[in-house]
């Protein structure tokens, strides 16, 4: 948690932590915070031949990894969500399922899904299950360099 503050005031990024009672899904982080769970992110860790790929999209959309691996490896390599071991031994830093779109050791590429890049603000997991924090949603897109991607499940 203290890398990602740092990151972030580093940056010169104004942010809010939020604190909540312990959560495992963004919906709940969403509900524990009193927010529709369209305006709380998810941050789901990809693994790809390219290495990880963090997919940022809202709590209440579910990701579709066709969309992803189309963008990513045009259509040709596999991709799949981290394992829990993968993420501990990547990410120590952070609660296992609880990895935010930045901060950590390694430069990921980033993928912002529209529904959450046209949003003035977002709200995000803060490393553990307790915390989030928010940000300005350009804040977000200029720190991780992002890629605006529809990569929701159309249902």
């Amino acid at each position: 948690m203290a890398d990602l503050t740092s990151v972030l005031e580093k940056a010169g990024v104004e942010h809010e932590l939020l604190s909540h009672p312990h959560t495992e899904r963004a919906v709940d982080e969403a509900e524990a915070l009193g927010l529709p769970p369209r305006a709380v992110a998810k941050t789901l860790v990809l693994t790809t031949s390219e290495g990880h790929v963090r997919v940022v999209l809202p709590a209440s959309e579910r990701i579709d990894l066709r969309k992803v691996r189309d963008h990513v490896e045009g259509g040709k390599e596999s991709v799949h969500l981290a394992t829990e071991d993968e993420l501990a031994r990547d990410y120590p830093e952070f609660e296992l399922g609880a990895v935010p779109p930045f901060g950590g050791t390694d430069r990921d590429r980033v993928l912002v899904d529209p529904r959450i890049a046209e949003q003035p603000s977002v709200v995000l997991e803060a490393g553990t299950h307790e915390q989030s924090v928010r940000l300005a949603t350009a804040d977000l897109l200029e720190l991780t360099k992002a890629e605006v991607v529809d990569v929701c499940k159309e249902e």
